[in-house]
């Protein structure tokens, strides 16, 4: 073999790696020929196999790569760890090539004394660029914006068709570059008596589109309102104030002219109010009522198209509650009316004093119309369903209830508490609610039916019991009251059924075929009960075969005193204004038992207690 010097550097590859072995010369030396020591330690020469080389002296080129070693390094050169800033002092191979650069491969801490310092200087100058370049972005952009202000609220003004004002106008970054206005009041339409603003708000928020401002066009991609104070006026011809919004009216009346060309048109993406307020006055029934905590998302708002909406709210006006309110629907202000259609949801509330859950309905709505269909709302255990249309003069409504409990509705002042099952269908017209004579002026008819269900405070018991006790005597009242409670026992009227249709008319229901039935009576029952609680009921009670045989058992009056089945019949008259009517028996009825107690001997001083009791006290003597 020949023993010239191997020159690493004119062979322009790899330093092989065994000449970087401590006992071999680094470059341009001749490698000594003599064995070389024993490099592993098992190094018995008996059990050298053929690929050992440890004798070999020309042994140059690189070792086999050990087993498992990533393909990508069986012909290349070693890899070497980059520099260690923590100030390592492994040897590399690119120092050795004294005419080539390191090129990518890193070095040692010490062998680049001032990269760390390198390193610092370019990350702070480019951090320090990076700040001026976003500094001077920003500053750009807010010039822009703020050239933009009185641009931005002379547009969103002639959009509105109002007179926008706002105390103070300034630029926000929330969310991007936009212009705040605090003190926001918009104005109302002058035909509606334009004293008070249509709209006042603490602040408005409007982003810009950062593309389309630096091409000087104006789009809004979102207005966020906060705290706004919304004022709705209906006034006598059914017109509401937000028709007018846009300027509408004023474009419907006038000529068309030519389309100007004064850039884009006013642009907005999205429209949020958060904490609202909504007043509603109808100037020609002088009804209100007044949302609160309204929150109002509206996708892509146009005056000329459908826009699609989402509104929640709370409801508080005169007699009606309602909480959690959420509608979702589409509205529409391209008409001369604004129209609204979609469903609305309330999680609770009250109507009156009744309490309700759980109310829904599809609504259509262009003031001063509005239809309610579909409506379902769960009330005393049960479920009423129905629909109503009102205008600005009528009303018309259906109503279906099923399994109501009455004992759960709230007892009212100067009205029998009730209790049962009640189902009912009715239907209901007339003009629209806050007319003068609303309440004389409905019309309607339907029908009832109660189960297992009692009335507090009407006194048939007492009546009846007052008006055979000359016939049963004084000890048997306590023993029929025990033995027949649900018509004796109390003041309170227990029934197994209770039916009957109505007919409204003149402030007044009126029935021809009231129906109870009990387990010692059947009543059957006619006449009419006012919205005022005034009433005048005639009631006959057909006591059962028991009842009929403890009160009149063998006497003599009793053919008298039954109907043609054999019961005893007895007839009343409930009149008088609620929660306590009158309960009195028919004149005809009570000289029916005048005349059978006459006829018995002995008998005259009590039919003479029994009229004056049933008449009042009054004696009347013979003509």
């Amino acid at each position: 073999m020949s023993s010239r010097p191997v020159d690493t550097a004119g062979s322009r590859r790899a330093l092989p790696r065994r000449a970087l072995r401590p006992h071999r010369p680094a470059c341009g030396v001749a490698l000594h020929e003599g064995p070389r020591a024993s490099q592993s330690r098992a190094g018995d020469r008996a059990h050298a196999g053929p690929d050992d080389r440890r004798d070999d002296a020309q042994a140059v080129g690189a070792l086999h790569v050990p087993r498992g070693a990533p393909g990508e390094r069986r012909h290349g050169e070693l890899s070497l760890s980059r520099q260690r800033r923590g100030g390592g002092r492994r040897p590399v191979r690119a120092p050795l090539a004294r005419h080539r650069a390191p090129r990518r491969r890193g070095v040692a801490g010490h062998q680049l004394s001032g990269a760390r310092r390198v390193s610092r200087r370019r990350l702070a100058a480019g951090a320090v660029i990076a700040l001026l370049v976003v500094a001077g972005a920003v500053a750009g952009l807010a010039a822009l914006a703020s050239r933009q202000q009185s641009r931005v609220l002379r547009a969103a003004g002639r959009a509105l068709g109002r007179d926008l004002q706002a105390e103070h106008v300034g630029l926000t970054f929330r969310g991007g570059v936009g212009v705040a206005l605090d003190g926001v009041t918009i104005g109302d339409d002058r035909a509606f008596g334009g004293t008070e603003p249509f709209l006042t708000a603490r602040r408005l928020r409007m982003r810009l589109s950062l593309l389309p401002l630096l091409r000087q066009r104006l789009v809004v991609d979102r207005v966020v309102v906060d705290e706004p104070v919304v004022r709705l006026v209906c006034d006598r011809a059914g017109r509401l104030n937000v028709a007018t919004l846009g300027g509408r009216a004023r474009r419907a009346n006038a000529a068309p002219s030519p389309p100007a060309h004064h850039g884009p048109a006013f642009q907005l993406g999205a429209l949020r109010l958060r904490h609202g307020t909504v007043r509603y006055t109808d100037r020609a029934t002088g009804r209100s009522l007044e949302l609160t905590e309204v929150a109002v998302d509206a996708r892509e708002p146009r005056f000329g198209a459908p826009m699609p909406l989402v509104v929640r709210a709370q409801l508080a006006g005169t007699g009606l509650r309602l909480d959690d309110i959420v509608t979702q629907g589409v509205l529409d202000l391209a008409g001369t009316q604004p129209d609204y259609r979609g469903t609305v949801t309330a999680a609770r509330g009250t109507l009156g004093s009744l309490p309700f859950i759980h109310a829904r309905a599809t609504v259509h709505a262009s003031p001063p119309d509005l239809v309610l269909d579909a409506a379902t709302v769960e009330l005393l255990g049960g479920t009423a369903t129905g629909d109503a249309h009102l205008t600005a003069s009528a009303l018309a409504a259906h109503l279906s209830g099923r399994r109501l409990d009455l004992a759960s509705a709230p007892a009212r002042r100067g009205v029998p508490h009730a209790a049962g099952a009640l189902e009912l269908d009715a239907a209901l017209g007339g003009p629209a609610p806050g007319v003068e004579g609303f309440r004389n002026a409905l019309a309607g008819s339907g029908g009832f039916r109660v189960a297992d269900g009692r009335v507090a405070g009407v006194g048939v018991g007492a009546a009846v019991l007052d008006v055979l006790r000359p016939v049963i005597g004084s000890g048997t009242a306590d023993r029929l009251r025990s033995r027949y409670p649900d018509l004796l026992g109390s003041d309170d009227l227990r029934f197994t059924k209770l039916s009957g249709t109505g007919r409204l008319a003149g402030g007044r229901v009126h029935s021809d075929d009231l129906v109870l039935a009990g387990q010692s009576y059947d009543a059957h029952a006619a006449g009419d009960l006012g919205l005022d609680g005034e009433t005048d009921v005639t009631v006959r009670v057909l006591a059962s075969p028991e009842l009929t045989d403890d009160v009149l058992g063998r006497s003599r009056l009793r053919p008298v005193l039954v109907d043609d089945g054999g019961r005893l019949a007895i007839p009343l008259r409930v009149h008088g204004p609620l929660p306590h009517p009158r309960v009195t028996p028919e004149p005809a009825f009570v000289a029916t038992i005048t005349r059978g107690l006459l006829t018995e001997s002995g008998l005259g001083e009590k039919a003479s207690s029994l009229l004056e009791r049933l008449l009042g006290g009054k004696r009347h003597h013979g003509r």
